[in-house]
């Protein structure tokens, strides 16, 4: 057994474990973790200049490449500047590995200025949080990390790495678990069989769609369910993934409150909810392989854990045992219904994107269009626009999954640096990120590093000097007569000047006024092979 300093055992560990990319941002206590990992240049270090770009970065890659992505960062401080990031992976179930340096063992008793209970800090955002108190222990907790963060519900662990550990000798060997080592849950038969009941029986299905669908693959399986019962397939207002076939005729979008939805959705006599938590709804069937969101906050007539993917696969499987001749027949008329809804509601948008296509500031529906006309087959869409978002998703078709991101949470400035973990963990797909001024402005450092590591991510900066969806929100809240009030919601007096930036970053940066000049310059921008971003001030009226 081969004697080696600690830190170089952490660097064979993740080199058995297959991690090919680390992102990070180091500090005085990460010392003896970047020194081993300077070398092992088959890990990629890529250095954000913020937290913030770091954890994103990370979180991006994990979720395109299907692996856990790996981030360290500065003692308690790099956990403060992430912890927002971190805390959204946490509750979107993002596989990370977080680890960070922490002052010499004896420091901590003495509260030296770097070090602290990295411990109890990392239990806000994790689902195991410890320190490698003992060098011989190395082994035994990354093994440990590795498995926790990739078993089912997945999501963010942490490690403190003291210094004075990192640099012990030890006699050292690593047998990494095999890929895909834990079984996926089978649902209770008793489940399955309740809810192909209720499906079979209904005439008003609704299928609601939620992150559980990616995270285990199970589009196709989904696609049959709606299928097989003539439902229309809703997902969040805000998604965060590929969650159903854009262009399939019963995917209807965002779901909302609005009338066109409300159309759909009132008066379902079953509601089946995948991978997300049920709305108000009377006869809900709720499938997730996480036990503790079943019910959660709602009562549900049938709730049933287990792998997403098989669990509909057998609930798909008992259904057709149930479906006669007429209850089939009824499930295509309720399919056609729903298609001729689809277009109806696809010409109403289009009328109204016609009418207001040249105006000055641009309508978000003409950057929608504009982009969907130009983009190349198989480009991933980064989507941080918010109030954008379902203006984005009209016009935008993702048929494939993988194709389109959200961050899977309520803080701003995670798009540009996801997009950066997305594109190297897919070098050959084109990465495009729309992302809000208010947004851009949280994580502009992310230029520095796409610049840096050249990677031709395409960003184009959807500007309207304003944080437009709290405004959006204050109206909703508190009524019409706080429209003029927007004590803290506007960014401007200065405007900030975007190109401006990103050429101080290194890359290549233009703003686009005019309508009649989009086109070109969107399709000059995706045909470079370096990042670029553009600039467009849009209508930010509410």
């Amino acid at each position: 057994m081969p004697t080696m300093r600690a830190s170089e055992a952490l660097m064979q560990i993740f080199r058995a474990e297959g991690v090919d990319h680390l992102f990070g941002l180091p500090g005085s206590t990460e010392t003896q973790f970047m020194d081993s990992l300077e070398d092992h240049p088959e890990i990629k270090y890529i250095l954000g200049l913020h937290e913030c770009i770091a954890a994103g970065m990370a979180v991006g890659y994990a979720r395109a490449s299907g692996k856990a992505g790996v981030l360290n960062v500065h003692t308690f401080v790099g956990m403060g500047a992430a912890m927002a990031t971190l805390l959204d992976a946490y509750r979107g179930g993002v596989p990370l590995i977080v680890t960070a340096g922490n002052s010499d063992t004896p420091a901590v008793i003495r509260e030296g200025g770097l070090s602290g209970d990295l411990v109890t800090l990392g239990k806000t955002f994790s689902k195991l949080s410890a320190q490698v108190d003992h060098a011989a222990n190395l082994g035994l907790i990354m093994r440990r990390a590795f498995k926790v963060a990739t078993q089912p519900p997945t999501g963010p662990v942490f490690i403190a790495l003291p210094q004075n550990v990192m640099n012990e000798n030890i006699d050292f060997a690593y047998e990494a678990n095999p890929p895909s080592p834990f079984s996926r849950k089978r649902p209770d038969q008793e489940s399955i069989e309740r809810a192909a009941e209720m499906i079979a029986r209904a005439k008003k299905p609704v299928v609601m769609l939620g992150p559980g669908v990616a995270k285990q693959q199970a589009i196709p399986e989904v696609v049959e369910l709606v299928e097989l019962t003539g439902a229309p397939a809703f997902i969040p207002g805000m998604s965060s993934d590929t969650l159903f076939p854009s262009t399939h005729r019963q995917f209807m979008g965002a779901s909302t409150s609005s009338p066109d939805s409300r159309r759909l959705t009132e008066g379902a006599d079953v509601t089946v909810v995948i991978g997300t938590q049920p709305p108000a709804a009377k006869n809900v069937i709720q499938i997730d392989s996480d036990p503790w969101e079943l019910g959660k906050n709602a009562p549900v007539a049938a709730g049933i854990e287990g792998d997403i993917k098989l669990t509909v696969a057998e609930l798909n499987a008992a259904l057709k045992k149930r479906l006669s001749p007429a209850d089939r027949q009824a499930a295509k008329a309720r399919a056609e219904n729903i298609a001729v809804e689809k277009e109806k509601l696809k010409a109403n948008w289009l009328a109204q994107a016609e009418k207001e296509r040249d105006n000055i500031p641009m309508p978000a529906s003409r950057l929608a269009q504009e982009l969907a006309r130009v983009l190349q087959p198989g480009t991933v869409i980064i989507d941080e626009s918010w109030s954008y978002s379902p203006t984005m998703l009209q016009y935008l078709d993702f048929p494939e999954p993988n194709r389109y991101f959200r961050h899977r949470g309520v803080s701003i400035g995670q798009g540009m640096p996801i997009a950066l973990g997305v594109k190297l963990a897919m070098p050959d797909s084109p990465v495009v990120a729309l992302v809000g001024d208010g947004s851009a402005a949280w994580s502009c450092q992310s230029l520095w590093t796409a610049a840096h590591y050249k990677l031709p991510v395409k960003f184009i900066i959807i500007h309207n000097a304003s944080y437009r969806l709290v405004k959006q929100n204050k109206m909703r809240q508190l009524g019409e007569q706080v429209r003029n009030k927007t004590l803290g919601l506007n960014i401007e007096d200065p405007v900030i000047d975007f190109p401006t930036l990103a050429k101080s970053m290194g890359v290549k940066g233009q703003r686009v006024d005019q309508p009649d000049k989009l086109t070109q310059v969107l399709k000059s921008m995706l045909a470079s092979d370096k990042p670029e971003l553009i600039e467009v001030p849009v209508e930010g009226r509410i």
